[in-house]
């Protein structure tokens, strides 16, 4: 009995049958634990991909990857590591150990378009021919051959809707192709529902997830790491501060006092008005207008974040700034971003809605102010404050980075606050509590 326990059976799946045998095995509560022998694999079409000289891979980087290299094969789970930490550089250096065709899915065209400039210009010599952008606009592959390095995104890879015979052609092509590496780009904020739709479109050896945050409000993680695998590494974020990988960041609550008139209506009100009322409390304005001009007179570049559209427009518009929304389409947010990245353009401060959660590269931006959130989001509130996280210049000051979250004081967005903040605080983080702003100095 012990020597048949010990026994090792090779058993081939048809490649169409792997995701229906992983469900069962998962059914059965047997996990299965995936290894790439990609060095000798022979029928997986390779890709040219070396990696710039002067390329450095961080320590912390360095070990995500020997994790996942750990045996000479490439082993399927996720490399978590913080905002601003390199996870790009990470999902662009499994690829080019692996060599075989590559699949990067993204949550936004924007997040396409930096990984496709990662890969050619800064980290890799990949040649631009060999990458496919697929995206809505055909222009990026229409009547092109299907490149070795497939960059787009969940949308797209899922859509359920009909597609044009070009776009359902190019579906098919994927489809056909037995594909080295797929790299899941903040795989936490992957449609629920179409973990395994986007498995069944890409198939891939190796499945490498790249997240900030392990954690969903829907419970839905742990679907999410039976499909891909296990967490094969997680960075501290609090070790990386002190080593200066990331930014010393203060977060700081800020109670701001409903005034009568709007706490009068806030009772009175259903929870819809009730939200508008805590967004909109002047107190909540007042507060927004002191901390801008106090940062922007330091020199400071500041992000002002909301989730509802129509109170981030407001608010921009009081204080005449710019404002990026999911309404703007992508030439129009890129020339925003590219204003508020040159260091002395005059704008300083930028009002963003959800669009600016993630996948959005600006280094340069010390100071973050949430007017709003999703409710308890934990998952948001990390993803907001990883938009500050770059190493900043301050080596001798105790914080060179600001986070404020402000709380219409004596109403339910209290709670959510309280909520939202566990994920930091278990990364290690503590909210400072502010009720006047006249200190904000000290």
């Amino acid at each position: 009995q012990s020597a048949a326990r010990s026994r090792v059976w090779q058993i081939e799946i048809d490649r169409k049958m792997h995701l229906d045998v992983k469900k069962r095995c998962l059914e059965l509560n047997l996990p299965c634990l995936e290894e790439y022998d990609f060095a000798n694999d022979q029928m997986t079409p390779s890709l040219n991909i070396e990696a710039r000289a002067g390329t450095f891979i961080r320590s912390y980087q360095e070990k995500s990857l020997s994790k996942m290299f750990s045996n000479g094969r490439a082993r399927s789970g996720f490399i978590v590591l913080p905002c601003g930490a390199g996870k790009t550089l990470v999902g662009i250096s499994a690829v080019a150990n692996v060599k075989k065709c590559a699949a990067v899915i993204c949550n936004t065209s924007m997040a396409v378009t930096q990984w496709k400039q990662q890969f050619m210009s800064t980290w890799t010599d990949v040649k631009e021919s060999d990458i496919t952008c697929f995206l809505s606009k055909g222009s990026d592959w229409r009547d092109k051959p299907l490149g070795k390095l497939l960059i787009t995104t969940y949308p797209m890879i899922t859509l359920d809707k009909k597609r044009s015979k070009a776009g359902q052609d190019l579906i098919e092509q994927i489809k056909a192709r037995q594909w080295g590496i797929i790299v899941l780009d903040e795989v936490h904020l992957s449609f629920a529902d179409k973990f395994w739709q986007v498995l069944n479109v890409v198939n891939a050896h190796c499945k490498l997830g790249l997240t900030a945050t392990l954690v969903r409000e829907d419970d839905k993680i742990s679907e999410l790491k039976n499909l891909i695998g296990p967490k094969l590494y997680e960075a501290d974020w609090q070790d990386l501060a002190n080593q200066g990988y990331l930014a010393r960041v203060q977060c700081v609550e800020v109670w701001c006092p409903m005034t009568p008139l709007f706490m009068k209506a806030y009772l009175e009100n259903n929870a819809r008005q009730k939200k508008d009322l805590w967004i909109m409390n002047p107190n909540k304005l007042a507060a927004v207008e002191f901390l801008v001009h106090y940062w922007e007179a330091q020199g400071n570049k500041i992000i002002v974040f909301s989730d509802d559209l129509r109170p981030i427009v407001a608010y921009s518009d009081r204080m005449g700034r710019r404002c990026m929304t999911g309404d703007d389409d992508a030439q129009t947010r890129e020339e925003v971003l590219l204003k508020f990245r040159t260091p002395n353009s005059d704008v300083k401060t930028l009002f963003m809605s959800s669009v600016g959660d993630a996948a959005i590269d600006l280094p340069d931006a010390s100071v973050i102010i949430q007017i709003s959130s999703n409710f308890g989001s934990r998952q948001k509130e990390a993803q907001r404050l990883g938009r500050i996280l770059r190493p900043k210049p301050g080596a001798n000051t105790r914080f060179n980075a600001h986070f404020y979250t402000l709380v219409s004081q004596d109403t339910q967005e209290m709670y959510y606050s309280t909520k939202r903040q566990r994920y930091l605080v278990d990364q290690g983080y503590a909210f400072k509590v502010v009720t006047k702003l006249e200190n904000a100095e000290g």
